[in-house]
């Protein structure tokens, strides 16, 4: 479906709508009939200036989302007796990492779009740098430089060890454990 930009913009509508590549299996909004085909040609700018502000929408409602859960997620853990370490070890990294797991599942379901699943399963460097320096940024905090410590050295080695696996081109049963 990348080829559509290979059209005059009075064309894409018809290739959007013709192509099977162009075909959304999933989701519920077909973005690329909505770019090409809502408004006329002329006004694209206005269509993705509506869809960016569609995503703002959606990252407002994953805030809100992730405000109620800290607090809930604080609650169990006192309940269970767990440090908040341990609790944000295992139930946050669980509640945050569940999403990019059912979606590289579904990105290496297709050929095609198994090179998406690589690079989003690296996303944490974007989560581990820009986020947790905007966050200082806008409340300054201590780390515990213990447990912070051994978090940074297993993910990278973690990292090293995929890049590792990327790179031969295979994965044994034992890596993959």
């Amino acid at each position: 479906c990348d080829l559509v930009m290979n059209h005059t913009s009075a064309d894409r509508c018809n290739f959007v709508k013709n192509t099977p590549d162009c075909d959304m299996e999933d989701g519920f909004i077909n973005y690329l009939r909505i770019v090409f085909c809502l408004l006329p040609p002329d006004l694209t700018p206005f269509t993705i200036t509506l869809c960016s502000i569609w995503l703002l929408f959606l990252f407002m409602i994953l805030g809100l989302t992730a405000s109620k859960f800290c607090p809930n997620l604080s609650a169990i853990s006192s309940s269970l007796h767990l440090t908040h370490n341990v609790a944000g070890v295992t139930f946050l990294a669980l509640g945050n990492g569940a999403p990019d797991i059912f979606s590289a599942m579904a990105a290496f379901s297709h050929p095609h779009t198994a090179g998406l699943a690589v690079g989003a399963l690296f996303a944490g460097i974007f989560v581990t740098t820009v986020v947790a320096g905007s966050v200082s940024l806008f409340k300054p905090f201590a780390v515990a430089s213990r447990p912070f410590l051994r978090d940074v050295i297993f993910y990278m080695v973690a990292v090293f060890w995929t890049f590792l696996m990327l790179y031969r081109g295979t994965t044994t049963l034992g890596e993959t454990l």
